[in-house]
């Protein structure tokens, strides 16, 4: 019997343990962040610190040379949700 809210997500999030930036014109230096959970259509962040984190920006994963645009859709202050928008 599992445990826990229903699954709502449109694809299945695989953990990981990843070091990202949230970069955006309106911050004025990157945020670190880890990457806890990611799929192909969002990700789940951690950002340790409390940061202003804007609605829309630019998610960088320098150790995969990877960089993807997303929206905030959730956050409880510590976890933040985004979905992918390109």
């Amino acid at each position: 019997m599992p445990f826990g809210p229903p699954e709502r997500r449109s694809s299945e999030r695989f953990p990981t343990h990843l070091k990202g930036w949230i970069a955006d014109k309106t911050t004025p230096a990157p945020i670190e962040c880890a990457i806890w959970d990611l799929s192909t259509t969002g990700v789940r962040l951690v950002v340790s610190e409390p940061a202003a984190i804007p609605l829309e920006f630019q998610l960088q994963i320098p150790d995969h040379e990877a960089t993807a645009r997303v929206r905030l859709v959730w956050t409880d202050g510590v976890h933040y949700g985004a979905t992918f928008t390109d």
